[in-house]
C-alpha cells in the first residue's frame, strides 16, 4: 500500500489554505478587508483586491491611524461622487433630513456618530446637503468638505452608514 509522509500532506494542506486566503477583515470595522500584495497591505471596502483602495497600511495592521495609513486620492474622489449621487436615498439621513428643514445639514462618517442636535467633528463630515422646507434633501445640493479625513487619530478609519457602504463599494469594484 502506498503512503505519503504527513509531513508532506501538511505542507501542501498549509499551502492550500494559504492560497485560500485572499484577504482578512480588519478587526476593528467589519466593512475594511485588508489585502496583502507583494509586500503592501492595502485597506479597501471589497473581498476584491482589484477593486479602488481606500489606501495602504505601513507596519501593523491592529489598529490603522493617520502614523501608518495612506490615503487613496482616487477613493476619496469615488467616495465623493457617489455620496454626491446616492445621499437622498439614504434612509439614514432621509430621517435626519425631516429634523434639519431648512439648513445645510452635515453627512458625515460613522466612526464616531454625533449625538443627537450636536454637529460631528469638521474632519468626521463628508460635505454637506441642503434640506428643503420639507425636510427632504435636495438632490444635487452635495458639497464635499475638503477638510475630512478618511483616517483620523481620534476615530480610526471610515465607516459608512449601510446604504453608503454598500454604493461606494459597488463603486470601488466598477472603477478597477
Amino acid at each position: 500500500m502506498f503512503s505519503i509522509s504527513s509531513p508532506l500532506i501538511s505542507m501542501r494542506s498549509s499551502i492550500f489554505r494559504q492560497s485560500n486566503r485572499l484577504f482578512s477583515q480588519y478587526a476593528k470595522n467589519e466593512q475594511i478587508f485588508l489585502h496583502s500584495i507583494e509586500g503592501t497591505t492595502i485597506a479597501s471596502l471589497s473581498k476584491d483586491p482589484k477593486a479602488t483602495s481606500l489606501g495602504t497600511v505601513t507596519g501593523s495592521t491592529a489598529a490603522i491611524v493617520p502614523t501608518n495609513f495612506k490615503t487613496n486620492p482616487t477613493f476619496v474622489s469615488i467616495l465623493h461622487e457617489t455620496v454626491s449621487k446616492t445621499i437622498q436615498n439614504d434612509f439614514s439621513f432621509i430621517v435626519e433630513a425631516g429634523a434639519n428643514a431648512n439648513t445645510y445639514m452635515p453627512i458625515y462618517d460613522f466612526r464616531h456618530t454625533p449625538n443627537y442636535g450636536r454637529i460631528p467633528e469638521v474632519d468626521n463630515i463628508f460635505g454637506y446637503v441642503q434640506v428643503d422646507a420639507e425636510g427632504k434633501i435636495v438632490p444635487g445640493t452635495y458639497e464635499s468638505n475638503n477638510l475630512y479625513r478618511l483616517c483620523n487619530g481620534e476615530s480610526g478609519i471610515i465607516k459608512l452608514s449601510d446604504f453608503l457602504y454598500s454604493e461606494v463599494q459597488k463603486a470601488c469594484e466598477n472603477s478597477s
